[in-house]
């Protein structure tokens, strides 16, 4: 990595030290398999595959950076329509550097079976037990209608030092019997049995797949700590292997514990970093992640049928917010949070340069002027009454000052551009984090690449807490969607970031950031033209929300995904004094924009249903021509395929890049049977929405 970056790292964590200002940062980097073809690399979040990804990928951290750290497997959140709580592989390290369990070659670390049979998980439960003092409180577990154990339970709790249980009302009249499923004994007892006043916290020992899982109960960090300590020395000189914990994370450990998860998200694994103080130690740390994963062979980009390299898609957000409630920098000012507000609104390239090609509306980080028509305004309205404040707000108010106001279309507060889901939100479990999560980010091919875009990041953000940004919001209408596609205007933007963050002490090179640009909107072909050529770039496209479907007992809705946007410039602006381009037969109405002769355009690639405009035919391939305005001939053509020029389907992904290179280099084609014929030519139909790029799928003719 550039040398000058470290350097300006390191001054922007000089400027937030003098200024006593503690801000942490983390991150989601995402990662999917080299082959993503099962339903947990598409659409699902869970399947084996990826949890012994996860397992083995966990091994390697321990290995190489955390040696004596305890591997976990806990559940978060259930959602409607899955038939278990998503898992997460939990890493928990001891700051101190203390191994919490040195015996990793005990775990089950990868997705084979286990070699225990069911009596071990008695005969572990039984040795338990008896050293606690606490075997006449074990019960044995039952499925629905099976006489065999399935496993064992211990009521248990941790109190002043000491290990207590209490009997359950369940005998071999009235089994205890789980609930039906496939998760852990731990997750399906029948709590509800119980009385209110009677222990509701167990241990659990079952054998599953081979594996000897030890469901821990909810316990605080003494505790937690303690049951670990207690099973090290059960364990120590016995048979017992192929160990899986699971259950439930210590409650609360603050600055002793460091937790790297694992967790299962839909088409992807996401790794959860634990939070850092400094950029470098976020860059450390992600660091190891990315070595960790392509170690046991997962992946930062996903290849498209058609030769497309793309980010993963599940997203790789950043987090920020501070140690505790006391030191974090958003509640001890609030102001700045508008500060952050009002910078993000005002450049388009926060939004859309760092996330996927597919933006807008329909996306899963909508700005906040793209989502209800009264969101602006009421944001606007919120900002004032912050900075009017005399009085600092307490964190739930500031909740409902901007989580109701940052969201979706339809309401929805996770998925938005700036999300305060895991700020002070009295209404979730784990919603008072204190975190600032930014969603428009996604994965790309170098982890480096990722680790600039946080330091970028991370430089804006030093730099509105040496200055406030008091600029109003800025009302961008139909120019948000038609210039701010175009990377033309994004590299702009970006520069224009760039001039300010140099002004305000922070010299941020854009060059730096010129991998993402390449990656995000890379070139998809070239033609000469006279003395030059015109370039043709992959712009960014927004898929709009169709209608709502009833599918079973859901009701969802779906995007069109039939459009493409690209973005073409001429080398300079003198050649569109002697010849123009047109595309499909539509003349390009190029606008020059800083010198440069700029126009998008936007077609329809391919059919889908739903879709909007079913009368409009598939528009690719795209022909360009580029024509002489004295003769009115073709001088040169090309055509772009969005799809496969030579079938009607790929055969499967690319195996490799240098496959996935073939395929798109194949989709780009000279077309000299056009060179030399006077095209008809059609003036393109403008429209007010639409200043900077040619619609084609307007252009029809009859």
């Amino acid at each position: 990595m550039n040398p000058e970056i470290h350097t300006l790292a390191s001054e922007v964590e000089s400027f937030l030290k003098s200024k006593d200002i503690s801000l942490t940062m983390g991150g989601e980097p995402t990662f999917i398999s080299a082959k993503p073809e099962t339903p947990e690399w598409a659409t699902a979040a869970m399947g084996e595959e990826k949890l012994g990804y996860a397992r083995r990928m966990t091994a390697k951290l321990i290995a190489d950076v955390y040696p004596g750290a305890l591997s976990m497997q806990v559940f978060g959140k259930w959602y409607p329509g899955e038939p278990l709580p998503r898992w997460n592989c939990m890493l928990l390290h001891r700051l101190s550097g203390e191994p919490l369990w040195p015996e990793t070659d005990r775990l089950l670390l990868d997705d084979v079976d286990g070699r225990n049979q069911p009596k071990v998980a008695e005969k572990l439960m039984a040795t338990v037990a008896e050293k606690l003092g606490l075997s006449k409180y074990v019960l044995p577990t039952f499925e629905e209608g099976k006489a065999k154990a399935t496993g064992w339970v211990l009521p248990l709790e941790y109190e002043d030092g000491k290990w207590t249980s209490e009997k359950w009302p369940f005998t071999a009249k009235k089994p205890l019997t789980l609930f039906s499923g496939d998760s852990p004994v731990g997750l399906r007892l029948p709590l509800g049995d119980l009385k209110e006043d009677v222990m509701r916290t167990a241990l659990t020992v079952e054998v599953r797949h081979g594996a000897l899982e030890v469901f821990v109960p909810p316990l605080d960090w003494v505790g937690f700590q303690a049951l670990i300590e207690f099973f090290r020395e059960t364990i120590g000189s016995s048979k017992f292997n192929d160990l899986v914990f699971c259950g439930y994370a210590p409650k609360a450990a603050g600055d002793e514990l460091l937790k790297y998860g694992l967790a299962a998200d839909p088409g992807v694994l996401e790794v959860n970093l634990p939070p850092a103080a400094t950029w470098a130690e976020y860059d450390a740390v992600l660091g190891h992640s990315a070595d960790a994963a392509q170690s046991v062979g997962l992946k930062l980009t996903k290849l498209q049928l058609n030769g497309a390299i793309h980010g993963t898609g599940g997203g790789a957000h950043l987090a920020f917010g501070g140690p505790s409630k006391k030191e974090n920098p958003f509640l001890q000012e609030p102001k700045r949070i508008v500060s952050l507000l009002r910078y993000w609104q005002q450049h388009p390239a926060l939004s859309y340069l760092f996330t996927g090609q597919y933006v807008g509306p329909g996306s899963q980080a909508p700005r906040v002027d793209e989502g209800p028509s009264h969101g602006l305004y009421e944001l606007e309205v919120a900002c004032e009454g912050i900075q009017g404040s005399t009085v600092r707000p307490d964190g739930e108010l500031l909740d409902q000052f901007y989580r109701n106001l940052l969201t979706d279309s339809s309401g929805n507060t996770h998925r938005t551009e700036i999300c305060f889901d895991k700020f002070c939100n009295p209404s979730a479990p784990n919603g008072k984090w204190g975190i600032i999560e930014l969603r428009a980010f996604e994965t790309f091919p170098k982890i480096e690449t990722m680790s600039v875009i946080a330091l970028f990041i991370r430089t804006i953000l030093a730099r509105l807490f040496k200055a406030p940004f008091t600029e109003p919001l800025r009302r961008f209408g139909p120019l948000l969607h038609d210039r701010y596609f175009l990377p033309a205007f994004l590299a702009e933007d970006v520069a224009a970031i760039c001039a300010d963050l140099k002004e305000h002490g922070f010299d941020f090179d854009p060059e730096w950031l010129a991998p993402v640009l390449d990656f995000r909107c890379p070139s998809v072909g070239q033609f000469k033209v006279a003395d030059g050529f015109v370039d043709v770039r992959q712009a960014f496209e927004s898929f709009p929300l169709m209608a709502e479907e009833s599918q079973g007992a859901s009701t969802v809705r779906v995007v069109d995904n039939s459009s493409d946007r690209l973005q073409l410039t001429l080398s300079s602006a003198e050649l569109a004094e002697s010849g123009s381009l047109i595309v499909n037969g539509v003349e390009a109405p190029f606008e020059c924009v800083d010198g440069q002769m700029i126009c998008g355009v936007r077609y329809k690639c391919a059919s889908a249903y739903p879709a909007l405009h079913p009368h409009v035919p598939i528009q690719s391939p795209l022909e360009f021509e580029w024509v002489c305005k004295e003769t009115g001939k073709t001088l040169s053509a090309a055509r772009y395929y969005f799809w496969n020029p030579f079938a009607s389907i790929y055969d499967g992904r690319p195996e490799d890049a240098d496959a996935a290179k073939q395929r798109r280099s194949e989709r780009w084609q000279a077309a000299d049977d056009l060179v030399g014929r006077k095209p008809q030519r059609f003036a393109p139909k403008r429209s007010p929405e639409f200043k900077h790029t040619l619609d084609l799928r307007r252009q029809l003719r009859g």
